[in-house]
């Protein structure tokens, strides 16, 4: 199939076509929405609008219309983010660049608003193309901005004395006592809402998480284990199963009071779970989630995620040829077993194989016996009869 074959109906191309060349028609939206000055809509509002690329997968170019007006976007046109839209079809548009001026004003200094500030935070964590000024190997496998972050609807606020609608009515109503323009006061509210509380569950942030560091072979290239470390602790039992204060992924590798952008490597004395730091994190002190407040030092010092790889490496004499030609290639999952699984852990480990090995064997003695057992019985029922 041609990888510029459109969904949308032909007469919408020629509609198009007409407005760029004489006609300025404009799109009157709905109660509440932003009036589509650009006349993007004319042609995104078609649910089956879209072509396929040229790697054969389907791209959709819809566009709701009343979910994007009530989005954290909203306000936003689309020559605001989108560049390159100058041509019908569009043949030269650009990627959207999240640390540009945007075309609103940010009301504490009433300068552009611009996602700069964490742009230049995430460049610095340990998900950035240039965190400290190092050469990061395999640069292709760092998340962008729009890999975690979707443009999600504002969010009600719940918790924080906010049971019921009425209150939430009756909250923003006093917000219009002093702001008389409505529309601002509810986008405020929304706003203010939406920063008060998580914008994702615990089991949300895993399975975002989890939909990179769930790749073995990915994390190998960069010497980390896959989340299933973390699957197997009593964390994620408690994550699972919806336990109010559960520890997730950001609890452990978001220093308190600061942005997520800002996830630094362990080995980072920024780190929260730097070997220094995480009294600190392991007590939570300050935070609004409690999580072990009587935290030693010696508790600290355990291990958090379960045994993976690196401990089955340092444990055995692996040979290179014998993981994944990327991990061959660089050895740094290699290097980093040796470094980071030291001897008392390494025993450890190993007590915990034969454990596991031992319970096993138990399991099968017992259901092995059991069944041995019961055939037995069977035989001697079957003679007396």
């Amino acid at each position: 199939m041609s990888s510029i074959k459109f969904f949308l109906p032909k007469f919408c191309l020629f509609l198009c076509v007409i407005l760029i060349s004489n006609y300025p028609v404009t799109i009157s939206a709905k109660t509440d929405m932003v009036t589509d000055t650009e006349n993007c809509l004319l042609c995104h509002r078609y649910p089956r609008m879209g072509r396929y690329d040229k790697t054969g997968r389907r791209r959709i170019f819809y566009i709701n219309e009343k979910k994007f007006a009530n989005s954290v976007h909203g306000k936003l046109r689309c020559k605001g983010c989108h560049t390159g839209l100058n041509q019908i079809p569009h043949t030269d548009v650009k990627k959207v660049d999240c640390s540009t001026n945007c075309h609103l004003k940010e009301p504490s200094t009433n300068k552009d608003f611009s996602h700069i500030n964490m742009v230049n935070k995430y460049k610095q964590s340990v998900h950035g193309k240039n965190a400290r000024g190092e050469t990061i190997p395999f640069p292709e496998d760092l998340p962008d901005c729009k890999y975690c972050h979707n443009n999600r609807m504002y969010t009600p606020l719940n918790g924080l004395g906010a049971a019921s609608q009425a209150l939430l009515n009756e909250t923003v109503g006093r917000c219009e006592g002093c702001h008389t323009k409505k529309e601002w006061a509810d986008n405020f509210y929304a706003h203010f809402a939406l920063r008060m509380k998580k914008r994702r569950a615990q089991k949300e942030i895993v399975t975002l998480c989890t939909s990179c560091h769930g790749d073995k072979e990915k994390m190998a290239r960069h010497g980390l284990e896959s989340v299933g470390t973390y699957k197997d602790t009593y964390h994620w039992k408690l994550v699972k199963y919806s336990v109010e204060s559960a520890p997730d992924c950001v609890t452990c590798h978001v220093t308190l009071g600061h942005s997520i952008h800002e996830i630094r490597a362990k080995s980072d004395s920024l780190s929260p779970v730097h070997i220094n730091n995480r009294i600190q994190t392991c007590s939570r002190q300050g935070g609004v989630q409690s999580c072990h407040p009587g935290a030693t030092n010696e508790f600290s010092t355990g291990r958090v995620h379960a045994y993976g790889i690196k401990a089955e490496i340092a444990s055995t004499k692996f040979d290179k040829d014998e993981l994944s030609p990327d991990v061959a290639a660089s050895s740094l999952l290699l290097k980093r077993a040796k470094v980071e699984i030291p001897a008392k852990e390494l025993f450890h480990y190993n007590i915990l194989k034969l454990l596991k090995l031992f319970y096993k064997i138990l399991i099968a003695g017992v259901i092995g016996f059991m069944g041995l057992h019961q055939f037995f019985d069977y035989l001697r029922a079957r003679k007396k009869h």
